[in-house]
């Protein structure tokens, strides 16, 4: 959708001027997902009067509701992805209640935003794109946030051994994938992880270290498995303090990565809190 009519200046106009426009995250209205109870009871309402209607229903779905909130339409993504189909639903809508233009309602902001943390966490900005140019799913990017706590900073740096704890960065790498229909990451399974972590500098009580590695991991395009997995190497600096062993600035990336025969990337970088 963010690659066809969610990109295209009628759609946008449509929405803009004559719409409220909304988006749900699956995951976040499941049964144990985090969105208030209020508005899990208002999404499947709107599915029940689908169902009664005899229109079309399901999770990947456009629905059109009127004023009194009561649907009005609704369209399967196969088709709402068309940038001239969504229009006219659209603009039928429009039509019919004889809708004034007006100014947006809600002011443009980002629309990933960093997770609140306790104080010492490392918070992480993650992205993750495709590199095949074939498809939807190759258009955008997607983005991710990963919260280390100072354990898992400690964790991560050189030690004795010169291999990081693999629990901690396994916290990190399993969101290392291109964009799939399947972002509950407690699902992908780590099949391997080699990693060594080795101080490249230090002075004045600062240090750099540099993690490299690679692993594999089963990540299921959809919600079951389906046997593709990721295979990627990758290199990471992290700037820390000698005495506390906390991070301070960590940047990441992959050297090689492939998913199920296709080429993606992914960086990864911290961010001030």
């Amino acid at each position: 959708m963010r690659a066809g009519p969610l990109s295209n200046t009628n759609v946008i106009g449509l929405l803009n001027h004559y719409f409220v426009p909304v988006y749900v995250v699956n995951e976040d209205y499941a049964a144990k997902g985090p969105a208030p109870a209020e508005e899990k009871a208002e999404l499947q309402r709107i599915f029940k009067e689908g169902y009664a209607a005899k229109r079309s229903v399901g999770t990947v779905h456009v629905y059109v509701l009127g004023p009194d909130g009561h649907l009005r339409d609704s369209m399967h993504v196969a088709e709402a992805a068309k940038p001239k189909v969504l229009a006219a639903i659209l603009q039928k809508t429009v039509d019919e209640l004889k809708v004034r233009p007006s100014a947006p309602v809600a002011k443009v902001r980002p629309q990933s935003a960093a997770p609140a943390c306790e104080e010492g966490s490392l918070v992480l900005h993650l992205v993750s794109r495709s590199m095949d140019g074939k498809g939807a799913w190759t258009d955008f990017p997607g983005e991710d946030w990963v919260v280390l706590s100072a354990e898992d900073q400690r964790a991560l740096l050189p030690s004795p051994s010169g291999v990081p704890d693999s629990g901690s960065l396994k916290k990190l790498l399993t969101h290392f994938y291109p964009a799939t229909e399947n972002n509950d990451v407690s699902k992908n399974k780590f099949e391997q992880v080699d990693a060594t972590s080795t101080v490249v500098e230090s002075k004045g009580g600062k240090a750099r270290a540099r993690l490299n590695g690679n692993f594999k991991m089963a990540h299921s395009f959809y919600h079951k498995d389906d046997g593709k997995r990721v295979e990627a190497e990758f290199i990471g600096f992290a700037d820390y303090d000698v005495v506390t062993r906390k991070i301070v600035s960590l940047e990441m990336t992959t050297r090689d990565a492939s998913y199920n025969g296709g080429k993606f990337a992914v960086a990864v970088r911290s961010i001030d809190h």
